[in-house]
């Protein structure tokens, strides 16, 4: 393998601090040459005047290969998950003496994500950076520097990840701070079983920052809700950041309202927590559907796609609004029994009905990922038709796209984003905001992102 020339990239990064990495394979890398070839590498690099260079404790051992420890981030890649001996590993990477420590594990669930932040948090100094790798592991890669670490990594470009779940460079830097950490004295979270795709906390943080106040939105991947987010209360308190208020996504609205003490079969997409152990919920979907949602002609009939939380929203939005209701969803039985509960109908194939619904929503995680089908059949988002769709991706979900080409009015999911996000801002802020405005605070590259076009 050609070496790279060093001094032409530190010419050509002039005033910019220059990191070189060899990651081995074993700790998830491509870098598969010997201890001396790595020593060769490292050495050139900091010849050519790089900053500092990254070396593997594993490889290096203690003598870090040589290389002048200020110069050095040693580091370690336990890609197979949290070891068990995480504190004693991290104690003897710390007695190198390599200026920065940094430890990335694979976290597989809230459990191990909280192990990386209580280290995080142990260490003085700004030495140590502890991450986590996948989707349990988001929030270290936010909350760390909060906790101390005086290193984060970012992908460049979308796609570009170098290790699973970590986040862009440009969202460390817009939406979270980091590398001009505001004063944050309490959490809000998003908690959810998938929450790596979400802009909620691009709309709350800036929200927050607009307001000055001292608060911080993380995303949170959980496994259950009712069984972890004592837990996880506990420790941010345990922290010094005490978790305040959440939205909560697929699949935990229906479990958000049993803990927020609601009716059986409610639905909540918000909790707040108060200072005396107190949960109190609410169901910011609903009112954004409402107001998406237009009178019902004579005999306006609408069309449910899904049986979760948000799908109970849209139908009983839907019959306030003086529609009538079918509910067409992948497992019958939960069709059946949402559309029961809410004076709606349960249809196995919609597009045999033989209705022509005048709106029809899907509440589906379907168009979540690019590859996913559409939801229902496309002859049913013809022209006229008003479609609403509670997913959202960077240039529209395959379900928004159609709609648009069949000519149907369209409000897509990042338009109900953001008008659900406007009474959960109010309800974490105590202060009114319009999705309008919500929007304008945004960076100009995200905004630009959810452009549909057919």
């Amino acid at each position: 393998m050609e070496p790279p020339d060093f001094p032409a990239l530190r010419e050509a990064f002039g005033g910019r601090t220059l990191l070189a990495t060899l990651r081995s394979r074993d700790e998830g890398g491509a870098f598969a040459g010997t201890r001396a070839e790595a020593a060769t590498l490292l050495g050139a690099a900091v010849d050519a005047a790089f900053d500092l260079v990254d070396v593997e404790l594993a490889c290096a051992g203690e003598g870090l290969l040589g290389l002048p420890a200020e110069r050095v981030v040693v580091s370690a890649h336990h890609v197979a998950g949290v070891p068990d001996d995480l504190v004693e590993r991290s104690a003897r990477m710390a007695a190198t003496g390599a200026r920065f420590v940094k430890v990335v594990a694979l976290a597989r669930g809230l459990d191990d994500a909280l192990r990386l932040l209580r280290l995080q948090a142990s260490s003085d100094g700004g030495r140590l950076a502890v991450l986590g790798m996948g989707e349990a592991g988001l929030v270290t890669r936010v909350l760390s520097p909060y906790l101390g670490a005086s290193l984060s990594y970012g992908a460049a470009l979308p796609g570009e990840a170098t290790a699973p779940g970590q986040l862009l460079a440009a969202d460390l830097l817009d939406v979270y701070a980091v590398g001009r950490p505001r004063n944050v004295g309490e959490l809000f979270a998003l908690l959810g079983g998938r929450v790596s795709h979400s802009f909620s906390p691009a709309i709350h943080n800036a929200a927050f920052e607009a307001s000055g106040l001292a608060a911080l939105y993380v995303p949170v991947a959980l496994a259950s809700l009712g069984g972890e987010l004592p837990r996880l209360r506990q420790a941010l308190a345990g922290l010094g950041l005490p978790l305040c208020g959440a939205s909560v996504t697929i699949p935990f609205k229906e479990e958000a309202s049993t803990i927020a003490g609601g009716p059986a079969g409610s639905v909540a997409n918000t909790l707040l927590f108060g200072g005396d152990g107190a949960v109190s919920g609410a169901n910011t979907d609903r009112d954004a559907l409402l107001a998406a949602i237009p009178a019902a002609p004579e005999a306006g009939a609408a069309l449910v796609l899904g049986a979760g939380g948000l799908a109970r929203a849209a139908v009983e939005a839907l019959r306030e609004r003086g529609w009538s209701v079918d509910v067409a969803a992948r497992t019958p039985e939960r069709g059946a029994a949402l559309a029961a509960a809410c004076g709606g109908r349960s249809v196995a194939n919609a597009a045999a009905t033989g209705l022509p619904y005048g709106v029809v929503v899907n509440a589906t995680p379907l168009g979540l990922d690019e590859a996913d089908p559409l939801p229902c059949d496309a002859a049913l988002l013809s022209a006229g038709v008003l479609a609403l769709d509670a997913p959202y991706r960077p240039g529209g979900t395959a379900f928004a796209r159609e709609a648009l080409h069949q000519g149907a009015r369209l409000v897509d999911g990042f338009a109900l984003l953001l008008s659900q996000a406007a009474g959960q801002s109010a309800l974490f802020t105590g202060r009114p905001a319009g999705a309008a405005t919500l929007a304008a605070r945004l960076p100009v590259r995200i905004r630009s992102l959810f452009e549909v076009n057919p």
